[in-house]
């Protein structure tokens, strides 16, 4: 059942107009109810998996609550983490490691194996990182552990974020399950905003960039280094619409329902430095991973080195390091499989330690050469400067495998059949004419993204967003009419599904 799928909506609109009529006491159970219809609409077998998780985990929580013995609270959350990572990896890695092991072991006989017909649970990997994150902050004593099953459930399971996050923490969450609503029509009305929204940025947008950068990807061999490049600005931007535009979508929900989802995204392609971008990309996922394990990991490896330099390196460069190393490491086994995501999270790590090493340098040059000076001009080069190192992350993050990934950059540099940039991307014909994507398709990305970058300025620099609710009602309907007649008009309802539910 996708967001932008009629079933859907039929499904959101009952379960919104039963929420609002039946008394608050019976609503935890409505919730719960339709959340587990919601994950067994795309597999009923699941429903297993996801009640037995919240089971474990509500009972874990409780013995690490209960414990008053330190140690006996760090074994119990020992034992918790790996019970919930074992089980993410397993759903994750048996499929290709038994198809890896019979290859290798059995060649020329096939890979079909028992574990080759297993379905990846989608959103095991969002509902595993709450699950964890709950577990820790009731040993750290930052919540207590919850007694009620069915709020506890709700956290873990609530449709909206169950799939693709936001990855909430659990006092904030839980909090507002206990909360006793009464239907807000701002609030409501601001929901339906972010789905109008969320809808546009996924329909219009990312699945029409999807078709261009599906047909170039899937065979970057066949493609000159101008469709290359064009293909990847593109899947930055598909990547980013896609992901945020469920993000909007499941907050405007949420919202609707009386509850407030955590911002995931803000305006990442604005960012001046990659470290920057982390602060604006996937906001939840980067703050699960500073709280959970680069913060606790640098303090454990600071307890190590007492010194303060190791071959010349200060102490507190080398922690940052190591850490950042591990927590992006993380970071690319959570998104997937392969040594793609690996390497997409440690070039992240990469950059990061880069910037740590040489910033004093940089500061410098940019001084001593003026460029800091001129404002507007040291401001779009960094912005530049950012969107294409992540670009560059995105190329592993896209193809196929490594080796791909090279190719592909190396083309980017060097295949452009010794023309300028214009005349080799028009000379691929097929770049324009592309079933399911013409030039009229090309018009509206080109036309969508910025309008995408320069609203979303608007929202989260100049509070547009909130100040809209009480703009004239003529002006909010008339965006309302517009917004929903571009999402009909132009809209891709070919129930092409969202990047990250494999994840």
């Amino acid at each position: 059942m996708l967001f932008t799928s009629l079933p859907f909506l039929v499904f959101f609109s009952i379960t919104a107009l039963v929420y609002w009529l039946i008394p608050a006491r019976g609503r935890w159970i409505l919730l719960l109810a339709a959340s587990l219809f919601f994950y067994g609409w795309f597999h009923p077998a699941y429903i297993i998996l996801l009640s037995g998780s919240v089971l474990f985990n509500y009972a874990c929580g409780l013995w690490i609550g209960n414990s008053q013995n330190l140690p006996v609270k760090r074994r119990l959350l020992l034992f918790g983490i790996i019970i919930n990572v074992i089980i993410l990896a397993g759903f994750k890695y048996c499929m290709p490691l038994s198809e890896f092991f019979i290859t290798y072991t059995n060649p020329g006989h096939g890979t079909e194996t028992f574990f080759s017909k297993v379905i990846l649970p989608l959103g095991i990997s969002f509902f595993t990182f709450s699950n964890i994150s709950y577990l820790i902050e009731v040993k750290r004593m930052s919540i207590k552990a919850e007694k009620h099953l069915g709020h506890f459930a709700n956290f873990v399971t609530f449709f909206p974020k169950l799939l693709q996050g936001p990855i909430e923490r659990p006092g904030q969450f839980i909090a507002q399950l206990r909360n006793d609503k009464t239907f807000e029509y701002q609030l409501a009305a601001g929901g339906m905003r972010l789905m109008v929204w969320g809808f546009f940025k996924k329909l219009v947008i990312a699945d029409r960039l999807a078709v261009l950068v599906n047909a170039v990807y899937g065979h970057p061999d066949q493609y000159h280094g101008a469709v290359l490049l064009v293909a990847t600005v593109f899947f930055a931007f598909q990547v980013y619409l896609d992901f945020s535009g469920y993000i909007d979508i499941a907050r405007g929900v949420a919202a609707v329902l009386g509850f407030d989802l955590s911002q995931n995204f803000k305006r990442p392609y604005s960012s001046k430095s990659v470290q920057e971008f982390w602060t604006r990309w996937h906001m939840t996922l980067s703050s699960w991973l500073r709280d959970y394990v680069f913060l606790p990991s640098a303090f454990a490896i600071s307890r190590k080195l007492p010194r303060e330099r190791y071959a010349g390196i200060r102490s507190d460069n080398l922690i940052y390091s190591i850490a950042i190393i591990l927590t992006f490491f993380v970071c690319g086994i959570w998104h997937g499989v392969g040594w793609n995501y690996i390497i997409w999270g440690e070039l992240f790590a990469l950059y990061l330690v880069f910037d740590r090493f040489t910033g004093k340098a940089r500061k410098r040059f940019y001084r001593k050469t003026g460029l800091s000076g001129i404002r507007w001009l040291f401001n779009t080069s960094q912005i530049l400067i950012t969107f294409l190192l992540v670009s560059v992350t995105w190329v592993f993050f896209r193809a196929g495998s490594p080796g791909e990934a090279l190719t592909i950059l190396k083309n980017i540099l060097v295949s452009w059949n010794g023309s300028s940039a214009l005349p080799a991307l028009l000379a691929q014909g097929n770049f324009l004419v592309y079933p399911g994507f013409s030039f009229p398709d090309l018009i509206i990305v080109l036309t969508g993204i910025p309008l995408v970058s320069i609203l979303e300025y608007g929202f989260y620099e100049k509070q547009l967003w909130t100040r809209f609710g009480f703009f004239p009602w003529p002006v909010r309907w008339i965006s309302y009419y517009i917004f929903v007649i571009l999402i009909l008009a132009f809209g891709m309802f070919g129930s092409v599904s969202f990047i990250y539910f494999k994840f």
